[in-house]
């Protein structure tokens, strides 16, 4: 907890030198009243149960253990902690899905200490905080996300009838040979046709393709016809 002379700060994270390191400089600062240290979830969780930190800096990768576990832990608190990612990776995929799950920022290791702690103030003001070195690449990402997004609303709608009736026998649970039989043409007609869905969902897998139909509220050719909620405009043999 924060006293009269500062935050209270939990590190989190398995690189000793690193970790004592940093907290001797951390504590140095002007403001930051404790600095501890722990190696491990098991810890951390001690730690936090015999004072409950302002501010957690969280290492992703933890030898065995992943910080996402903690992450998750803190963020589903009723009363939750200030968390900040630590780690050494950019990926943006992991910065974004490490934000959605509650995490207030994301610093990498090589941050510069007077950024960091700049990133410690920011985040207890209440604003969530990118290190410059992430930004741009969490940006693209999201921006790729939207592009992905509105390039999918109107799939459905945009599917001839025969790629529909190919879409739905795949979400019956059909074979392409299965496929094939059903709607009377060749298995290399029903393999063009599942190319075509693949590149024009943005999907990498048959599976993938049918989860993605479903949740755009395509049935199996064996449901009632009525309950897709839309039929491609053309037509293709």
């Amino acid at each position: 907890m924060s006293g009269p002379d500062g935050i209270a700060v939990l590190l989190v994270d398995d690189h000793r030198v690193f970790a004592e390191a940093l907290g001797s400089l951390l504590a140095a600062e002007a403001g930051i009243s404790e600095v501890s240290v722990a190696s491990n979830l098991d810890t951390a969780r001690t730690l936090i149960a015999a004072g409950r930190p302002d501010i957690v800096l969280l290492d992703l990768s933890l030898a065995e253990e992943s910080g996402n576990d903690l992450l998750a832990e803190l963020a589903n608190d009723p009363a939750p902690t200030a968390v900040v990612m630590l780690s050494g990776s950019t990926d943006p995929r992991s910065i974004v899905q490490a934000l959605e799950a509650g995490a207030r920022g994301w610093l990498s290791k090589t941050t510069k200490l007077s950024a960091l702690v700049e990133a410690l103030w920011q985040v207890l003001d209440g604003n969530v905080y990118l290190s410059p070195a992430t930004l741009q690449p969490v940006l693209r990402h999201l921006m790729s996300d939207v592009r992905r997004q509105r390039a999918a609303s109107g799939f459905v709608d945009q599917l001839t009838h025969r790629e529909l009736d190919v879409l739905r026998c795949l979400v019956s649970g059909m074979t392409r040979a299965e496929a094939a039989a059903h709607l009377f043409v060749s298995t290399n007609t029903i393999r063009t046709h599942i190319q075509s869905l693949l590149r024009r969902s943005g999907q990498h897998s048959t599976l993938a393709l049918v989860a993605f139909a479903r949740s755009h509220g395509v049935t199996g050719i064996d449901e009632t016809e009525g309950s897709v909620i839309a039929t491609g405009p053309g037509s293709s043999a």
